[in-house]
Order: structure tokens, then C-alpha cells, then sequence
């Protein structure tokens, strides 16, 4: 039985337990009580800057290391389907639905789907191993996007299976043969030259529910503030991509040397993965990755097409090559591990 004994302004929690033995009796009482479900404490406060639950400030942000975070896969496809606030959490298991469809295809032609990728054994697939995820329409969507468009990554392609013909499973399994197995370049190039993904994915975790939507505000003020082009930089809300305790999660697809080259200096498209991203850190984002093309350590999570075990290496020598501390500076967890004590509840 929990029973609230007021104190003061505030409230002390404590436990009362029926002893059947004096050793129960001399349990000590809770000091703290359970937190809340993350759904209900989302629901209570959708601005991350005050839900201290699944906001910016959650005690868990910072508190692990980003390094080899992102497990390997060569691809990036994003299917353009709906709205973040209506997929389900688990977004491909939905019998009928586009979803579903396209994931199927891509795993029947893989053979294995494996920690979030669809593992296309070498020499199987002209693309490499996939990754898939949903993109968001409507307001958190991109200007050119239609329900049933499949968008790809390093390929920069768009192509438009239509709303009808990505739920029809013979359609989905022809255009996988032809743009995942074969490689066929036909579809149109994305007209953006830079493209970024924040996970909006309420229903599958409320961490990514409340700042991901927020991020994406942060993001199209900060580009109107340093008056970066709308054509320039796509910004969209996007499904799961693993690692909801790292929210905010941002995906960057953008030159090699950024948007500040000349285009055909700037090299090919990168894939960049961070995590616990807030939106004190969006003017740097922008400046540094999306302009100049450079990774911030601090952030990093990892890379399309980088393998989890080549991570750390990198990050290290960017670290080194831009002059800030690696590996970053101790975290509240680091410095409970080594003063003994435990982490804390998970």
C-alpha cells in the first residue's frame, strides 16, 4: 500500500508494508515514488523544455555514451506514409497497410531482417544492406512529398510508387527487384540538397513524441534565422530509428564538405546519426553539419554505411581535429560507476 504523508510545501512517499516478520518490518520506506508511465507523463506536458519525464532535461540525457550506437547498414529507404500521430508502434505489423508491404518485400528479398536491418547478404543487393523507415506528410513533411513516395539515401532518388501501388504486393516486390536488388537509378533526384529526419514516433516512445516535433520547429526557425533556403534543406519527422533513450534522434543527409561548397565540390551524400540533441544544440547542428559538413563528437551516434566497431576511432580523431575533449566530458553515470554506486533505475 503507497500512502502520501504531506510535509511542508512538498511530500514525502513512503510504504507501507504488512510484516509478517520483523525483517519486513525493518524494511527501509521509499523516499521516491515511481515514475510515472512515459505515455502518461507525455500526455500531462508536450513541451520538452518543462516535461522532465521525456523533455530535454530528463535525467537519462547525457547520461550514457553515443559511441557505436547505430548498427551497420549501407541504404537508407523512407517511405512516405501518413502522419507520426497515427502510426502504431510497432509500424510494419499492420496487416493491409503500405508499411507492412514494403517491409515484407524488402525482407523477402533479404532472406533476414536483424536489428532494425534488412541483412542482404554482399553480391545480393546493388544498394547493400537497407534500412527502412516511415516519413511523415502534412505539416511535419517536406514541400514535394506525396502519400507512396520511397525516398533513398546515399542514391539522393525519390521515387513515386503512389499511394495505390505501394499497397499492392506485387508492385511493392517489382519495384524492390528493381531499385533495392538491381540498383536501377529510374525515379526522380531529390531536389533538395540536404535532408534531415527527427523521430516523431509518439506511439511507439513519448520521449521521441514530445521532442521530436518540438526539434522540428527549432530546426525551420533556426533556417529561416540564418536564412538558409527552403529548397536548400528538407526537414521531416520520421518512424523509430532505435535508441528511444536517446531522443532527440536526428538523422542528417548532407554533402560530404556541406552545403557551403560548390556543388561539384561538395562531394557525395553522408548519412549522420545523433542523439540527445535539444534545441540549444540546432544553431551548431546547422552551422557545423549542414553547412560545413562536419560531425560534432559530442552528438555523434554513428553512420551510414560505418561499421559500430569504426566509431569510436572516428569520433576520436575529429575530436582531435577540431580541438574538443574526447571522449566528452564525464556524465553524472560515469562518475556514480566510479565512485562505486549504482547507476540509478533504468
Amino acid at each position: 500500500q503507497l500512502a502520501h504523508e504531506a510535509g511542508g510545501s512538498g511530500g514525502v512517499y513512503t510504504q507501507l508494508i504488512v510484516a509478517g516478520t520483523r525483517r519486513h518490518a525493518r524494511r527501509r520506506p521509499r523516499l521516491n515514488p515511481p515514475k510515472p508511465r512515459l505515455a502518461v507523463a507525455a500526455a500531462m506536458d508536450k513541451n520538452p523544455e518543462t516535461n522532465k519525464y521525456v523533455g530535454y532535461h530528463r535525467e537519462e540525457v547525457g547520461s550514457e555514451s553515443l559511441v557505436g550506437t547505430v548498427k551497420h547498414f549501407d541504404c537508407h529507404a523512407f517511405l512516405v506514409h501518413g502522419d507520426a500521430d497515427a502510426w502504431p508502434g510497432e509500424e510494419f505489423d499492420a496487416e493491409g497497410d503500405a508499411a507492412k508491404t514494403l517491409h515484407d518485400a524488402i525482407k523477402t528479398a533479404a532472406g533476414e531482417h536483424k536489428s532494425g536491418v534488412h541483412q542482404f547478404k554482399p553480391g545480393t543487393s546493388a544498394v547493400g544492406k537497407v534500412k527502412l523507415n516511415l516519413s511523415e506528410t502534412g505539416a511535419r513533411g517536406a514541400a514535394g512529398d506525396r502519400a507512396g513516395d520511397v525516398i533513398m539515401f546515399p542514391q539522393m532518388r525519390r521515387h513515386r510508387l503512389g499511394a495505390d501501388a505501394v499497397n499492392d504486393p506485387a508492385e511493392v516486390a517489382d519495384f524492390v527487384r528493381r531499385a533495392v536488388v538491381s540498383g536501377d537509378d529510374a525515379g526522380e533526384a531529390l531536389s533538395h540538397r540536404a535532408h534531415l529526419f527527427v523521430c516523431t514516433h509518439m506511439k511507439r516512445d513519448a520521449r521521441c513524441g514530445v521532442c521530436g516535433p518540438a526539434l522540428i520547429e527549432s530546426i525551420r526557425d533556426e533556417l529561416k534565422r540564418l536564412d538558409i533556403a527552403d529548397d536548400a534543406v528538407a526537414v521531416r519527422g520520421c518512424s523509430h530509428t532505435g535508441g528511444h533513450k536517446y531522443a532527440g534522434n536526428l538523422l542528417l543527409f548532407v554533402p560530404e564538405k556541406g552545403l557551403a561548397a560548390k556543388v561539384e565540390d561538395a562531394g557525395e551524400t553522408k548519412g549522420v546519426w545523433y542523439g540527445y540533441v535539444t534545441a540549444t544544440e540546432i544553431p551548431a547542428v546547422l552551422r557545423r553539419t549542414v553547412m560545413r559538413g562536419e560531425v560534432i563528437p559530442r552528438l555523434w551516434r554513428g553512420s551510414m554505411g560505418m561499421r559500430p566497431d569504426e566509431h569510436e576511432a572516428a569520433a576520436a580523431a575529429e575530436a582531435k581535429r577540431i580541438g574538443e575533449p574526447w571522449p566528452p566530458l564525464k556524465t553524472p553515470c560515469d562518475a556514480c560507476n566510479e565512485e562505486g554506486g549504482g547507476g540509478g533505475e533504468e
